[in-house]
């Protein structure tokens, strides 16, 4: 486990409109904020979200999936953070939402893609140090990996 104590700095809450797309959404408004990390915290209802998921049977479940899913008009909530990658703010976002139709069928994951349907509300905290890092990390399959770089490994 690494752990850090936050120093956090402002926060907001963006409501994003009909059509608007979460991920480009987030991004855009960090770099016109000055915003180049955050934790983020959202909930709402999407026309459409793309996960890392799947639905078919796996033979492995330890390694990382290279499947994607697509689920459309879903509700539910999510979480991220926001990282500087190559001079620019990237969200990094998981949600958990249930598909209306279905009986709210969860489905949950990575997000690669998110439509706003109705309404998304996303707060946004700034995150004034630590700086967060990203990093390939062996013992995850070498996915990236959210680092401190002010605390050392003796101290995470």
């Amino acid at each position: 486990m690494r752990s850090a104590l936050l120093t956090t700095g402002r926060k907001w809450m963006l409501v994003l409109e009909p059509g608007e797309e979460l991920l480009e959404t987030i991004t855009a408004w960090c770099v016109s904020a000055g915003v180049t990390q955050a934790a983020v915290t959202l909930f709402g209802a999407f026309r459409s979200v793309r996960l890392i998921a799947t639905n078919n049977q796996l033979a492995d479940e330890e390694p990382p999936l290279a499947d994607t899913l697509d689920v459309t008009y879903v509700e539910g909530s999510g979480s991220g953070t926001v990282t500087t990658v190559d001079g620019s703010p990237k969200p990094h976002i998981h949600v958990a939402v249930g598909v209306k139709s279905q009986g709210a069928a969860a489905y949950a994951g990575h997000v690669l893609h998110a439509e706003a349907h109705y309404t998304v509300e996303v707060m946004v905290t700034e995150v004034i140090s630590p700086t967060f890092v990203l990093r390939p990390d062996a013992r995850a399959f070498g996915l990236n990996s959210l680092h401190f770089a002010e605390v050392s490994e003796a101290e995470a």
